[in-house]
């Protein structure tokens, strides 16, 4: 009787888990913004565009950068199963030489709740 409890109890905690909110970076490959080789005082701001792949409501509660250097601001609003949001990042180019920086992304998605982000690229 003990094993039928216990193995009710893990199927459902493991659907559960299965129908839960997901974060998922859209248009960068491999969690890297790349910014390649840019000038001196360019722009530099990228857009990361996020996708809630879950069935319920996605939260980014805070983005922590490795440096001062990279500034991020994103979508504070619940993101919806199946919506997307965004993440923009800015970069100081007055800052000449190769970068590559992270950025700690925390959410309510329970199977990754912190998703580290490379931000990469040299500016001239």
């Amino acid at each position: 009787m003990k094993k039928i409890i216990l193995s009710t109890f893990f199927t459902l905690g493991a659907i559960a888990l299965s129908n839960a909110q997901q974060l998922k970076i859209v248009n960068y490959n491999n969690n890297i913004v790349e910014y390649g080789n840019i000038e001196k005082g360019s722009e530099g701001k990228r857009i990361i565009k996020i996708e809630n792949t879950g069935d319920k409501p996605l939260i980014i509660s805070n983005i922590k950068t490795s440096c001062g250097c990279t500034v991020p601001s994103w979508t504070t609003t619940p993101i919806a199963p199946g919506k997307k949001g965004e993440i923009v990042v800015t970069y100081n180019t007055s800052i000449v030489g190769n970068f590559n920086k992270t950025m700690v992304i925390s959410s309510n998605d329970v199977e990754n709740p912190v998703l580290n982000v490379t931000v990469q690229g040299k500016v001239n």
